[in-house]
């Protein structure tokens, strides 16, 4: 294995550990979404269950009078300014997670985009290398023939004859 097939293999396995750490970090982030996603069905469950407790006291305790009214309607207002809040608050971190996200797939797309020129330009210089082999190759086999030729006739002088035949009869 030469100098050049090393490279390409370490290459290769360089590239295999960066994609895995891409998929590591990308499952943790759909993981802390989910997290989130479940953090705020369950706020919203809350706020609508006590927003649904108080309604039912009022409607229990209502006897005409203003101050459970109002009472009532500080409390829809507090809980709507509440989930103005929360909602804003987990719109910024959907945000957040959703750029860390587009981040992320535009961060792997170059990157991808890189390994697969960086394997392009690997398999065009492998190819290169290939040619020159299979060129080196033929003139060796074309200089081998032309040794044997040249080899025979030297064999087929008279005098290199003479001598072959001297030796077989002695």
């Amino acid at each position: 294995m030469d100098i050049k097939d090393k490279i390409i293999f370490g290459l290769l396995a360089v590239l295999i550990v960066v994609a895995g750490y891409f998929q590591y970090v990308t499952d943790v982030m759909q993981s802390r979404m989910s997290v989130l996603n479940e953090q705020d069905s369950r706020h919203i469950n809350i706020v609508d269950k006590e927003f649904r407790e108080d309604l039912r006291k009022l409607n229990l305790k209502f006897e005409g009078r203003g101050k459970h009214l109002r009472k009532a309607q500080a409390d829809i207002v507090a809980n709507t300014e509440l989930i103005l809040h929360v909602a804003d608050s987990l719109t910024e971190q959907i945000e957040n997670v959703q750029w860390n996200l587009d981040e992320h797939t535009r961060i792997s797309d170059r990157r991808f985009k890189d390994i697969e020129q960086d394997h392009r330009d690997l398999q065009d210089g492998f190819d290169s290398f290939r040619r020159k082999t299979q060129r080196k190759l033929a003139d060796l086999e074309q200089s081998a023939t032309s040794y044997d030729k040249r080899l025979k006739e030297i064999e087929d002088l008279p005098l290199i004859q003479k001598e072959k035949a001297k030796s077989k009869k002695e």
